[in-house]
Parts: structure tokens; sequence; C-alpha cells
């Protein structure tokens, strides 16, 4: 088997209940520098976070380092299990998810259950790639197994996000079939695009940083792929649209 490739039965995992584990990816030193440059961006960013907010998202991180970033894409470990499921052409999208969050939100409820894209039009493969340990005391993201599955509601939110469970009563009672998925420095959390999942509520004080990258299967449909807002991360663009 490939290295990082899923089993079958692993993959049938990932496509029943709509995420995986993916634990030992990072190694330490990996971990430490990619955490590093996230703390240096953020506080060369400082000015622009919400100081009423806790928690400090940082996006643009292919842009703020290309050259570290290609090396966390292309992790073998990482790339194995997206070709698993993706198939062999697979692209990191710069225009979804691709930022970090430092999260504290001590005091603070959990976040809702949410969606990251409002329907499958374009898949959505979210990597969350984590920099510190991620546990219940700390708000380890929860996830709703299988919904993935559950009919397509709601309208675009403003920021182009998915919809939120708790505005649609076709999803009542949903919400709290909710499980935590605690994580290791290290580990990436793959999951559906249309899987809801929130951050856990964090009381312990401790900051948890993590980064949220996207990928998708590469459109065989598209015969102008934009290069600009996708990056290879397996295999080649390919066009196989009937044109005659």
């Amino acid at each position: 088997m490939k290295y990082g490739a899923l089993s079958h039965e692993q993959a049938r995992f990932y496509r029943d209940q709509g995420y995986y584990r993916l634990s030992n990816v990072f190694d330490a030193e990996q971990t430490t520098e990619i955490r590093e440059f996230i703390e240096d961006e953020a506080e060369k960013s400082s000015g622009d976070f919400d100081s009423e907010n806790p928690n400090k998202k940082l996006y643009g991180l292919y842009d703020r380092n290309p050259e570290l970033m290609k090396r966390v894409i292309g992790n073998q470990a990482l790339v194995g299990a997206l070709v698993s499921l993706l198939g062999p052409n697979v692209v990191f999208v710069k225009n979804r998810h691709n930022h970090a969050t430092i999260n504290n939100r001590q005091g603070e409820p959990a976040e809702g259950m949410h969606r990251d894209i409002l329907q499958p039009s374009r898949g959505l493969m979210t990597a969350a790639v984590y920099l510190q340990d991620s546990t219940v005391e700390n708000g380890a993201t929860r996830v709703v197994p299988g919904s993935h599955n559950l009919p397509y509601v709601g309208v675009p939110q403003a920021n182009g996000g998915g919809t939120w469970m708790s505005e649609h009563e076709e999803y009542a009672g949903l919400e709290n079939q909710a499980v935590p998925v605690p994580m290791r420095e290290g580990d990436v959390l793959l999951f559906n695009g249309i899987l809801f999942h929130g951050v856990g509520h964090n009381p312990s004080g401790q900051t948890r940083t993590s980064m949220t990258l996207g990928f998708r299967s590469v459109d065989e449909l598209d015969a102008k792929p934009d290069e600009a807002r996708q990056i290879l991360a397996s295999g080649q663009h390919i066009y196989r649209g009937n044109d005659r």
C-alpha cells in the first residue's frame, strides 16, 4: 500500500461518517515550525484582530509563506489519504479556509454546528491540522457523524460559508448529537465540507492553535482551471469535457 493511503475500510468509514482522523502526520519539529510561523504572522497582524474576540484567525497562509505551505500540502501521509478519498488529481484551494486559528474561548459556550459549504456543487474536504493537543477540556472540534447525508437547506451566509444547523427546524434535535474528536499535536482531521461541525467549549484558559486547509478533486470538466486560486497537491489538471 502506498505511504499514507487509506484502506478500503478506512475510506468507507470516511464516506459513511463524513470524517476521518489521521494520526502523526506532522512531527514535533514540523508543528513547531508551523506554529512559530503563525505566531509571527499573528504578531505582525495584531492590529487587524477584534480586541473583543479571544480567538485570532489568520487568513491567506499560503501567500504569507509559499515555501512552507508547499511542504505542508505536499506531506506524503496527508497526500496519500487525500488521493485515497478524492482520486489521483487533487488541488489545495486558496479561496476557502487557508487560515490558522489561535483559539482561547475561555468562558464562552461551544460554537454552533455549521457546514463549510452550502451544497456539493464543487466538493470540499476540510483538513484541520492540529499544532497543539486538542482535548475535550480545551475545546476539541465536535462533529455530527453522518450529517453530510442530511438534506441541503438554507441560504448562503454573508461570509460565503455554509448553513448553521440551529437556523433550520429541519435539523431540530440533531445539534446535541455532536461528539468531540480529541486530536494530538501533529494529527489531521479530514471531514466532508457539508458535515456539520463546530469548535467545542474551552474553559481551560489554554490556547489551542490549529490550521485549516481545503482540498478538492481536480474538476475534469473545467477547461480553464483558475491556477491563481488552486495549487496542485497531487497529479495534474485534466480536462475530459465533450465539446464536440
